[in-house]
């Protein structure tokens, strides 16, 4: 673990944005008070909320801020000596988010430079600033863009781009022609670009059908630890811009996902199925090949869509409908007991 560089309360009025109240002070990690035990003094705390004590027993635990709603702070008019600085923001959740990324004291994925037991091709392009880690492979003709990062053991493809400062962490395998967009996040042993499941069935048993077309990862995409992308029989596969691809996700040969896309742990999506912006999808969901989940769509965890999903609209249930149907027939279900034993005493 490395020390992160101290926050000061003028860097996090820049980077939260937040309205910093009470004393000037630096600190270097974040705290969750869940955890027990004694509250470091260079330490912030994230509270989705503040109770009307809440600055008593900050007080008390010995931190250096806490970073609060605005509504939550204006609240709270009464300061006492020794209250930790109030850093008030409009969102927690995402003030937590960029605090976590300014104050990560884990090491970096890789150093920049080749390591001397990595192999580059000498056909392949480098940008500034590149880290190729230990055991990383870089194929002929690929282009790692500046400040990108391979972890130890990673696989970037022949032909394969990955965008100005993009990390792939350790096993991170992306396949021979695969783009991957700037700003990228790939987690440990995520595959991008492998073969499709597709097989034409013949005289010998199953022929395998050679996927000949890319994966193509929008810019700010994140895929999580083990999951896989498959490459299109032909064309592309593709992943729109910003979306978030959770940890064990199998998604099929030429499906096309939107922009600002979350897509749940353990969730799998068949080939050639369109996914619209802005769709969540929770996690161990299957959804079927060659359907279409429209613009805004929910699809609940655990669900089989089995054909298309309007925009707008939440479904839920095996097979996937209309929420409210869902819920509607669940209760029915639940009630089958009763109602029979209600039918059986008027016979």
């Amino acid at each position: 673990m490395t020390e992160p560089s101290p926050l000061t309360s003028a860097e996090a009025r820049a980077l939260l944005p937040a309205r910093t109240d009470g004393p000037d002070v630096t600190v270097r990690r974040l705290w969750d008070p869940v955890a027990g035990g004694e509250a470091p003094a260079d330490a912030v705390v994230v509270l989705p909320r503040l109770a009307a004590d809440a600055w008593a027993r900050w007080r008390v635990a010995g931190v250096a801020a806490v970073v609060a709603a605005i509504g939550d702070v204006d609240a709270l008019a009464d300061v006492h000596a020794g209250d930790p600085a109030r850093w008030a923001v409009a969102d927690t959740r995402l003030a937590l988010a960029r605090l976590s990324r300014r104050l990560d004291p884990r090491p970096a994925v890789a150093e920049v430079g080749v390591h001397a037991s990595a192999v580059v091709d000498e056909s392949a392009r480098l940008g500034a600033r590149v880290a190729v880690g230990p055991l990383a492979v870089v194929g002929a003709d690929a282009i790692l863009e500046d400040d990108v990062v391979l972890g130890a053991g990673a696989v970037v493809g022949a032909g394969a781009r990955v965008g100005a400062g993009s990390v792939l962490r350790e096993r991170v395998v992306i396949e021979d022609g695969v783009v991957v967009g700037r700003r990228c996040w790939l987690q440990a042993g995520a595959v991008i670009g492998g073969d499709g499941f597709g097989f034409a069935p013949g005289p010998r048993g199953a022929e395998r059908i050679h996927h000949l077309g890319t994966v193509v990862l929008g810019d700010d995409v994140e895929v999580g630890a083990n999951a896989c992308i498959d490459r299109a029989t032909l064309g592309a596969t593709v992943v729109g811009p910003r979306s978030k691809i959770d940890n064990l996700v199998q998604i099929g040969h030429n499906v096309r996902i939107g922009a600002d896309v979350l897509i749940a742990g353990q969730t799998g999506v068949a080939g050639s199925t369109a996914i619209g912006d802005r769709v969540v999808i929770g996690g161990a969901a299957g959804v079927a090949d060659h359907v279409e989940i429209g613009a805004d769509a929910r699809i609940a965890g655990g669900a089989g869509v089995t054909k298309s999903v309007p925009a707008g609209d939440t479904w839920g249930g095996y097979p996937a409908q209309p929420m409210r149907r869902w819920v509607r027939e669940r209760y029915l279900i639940g009630r089958l007991e009763a109602i029979w034993a209600f039918v059986k005493g008027r016979a």
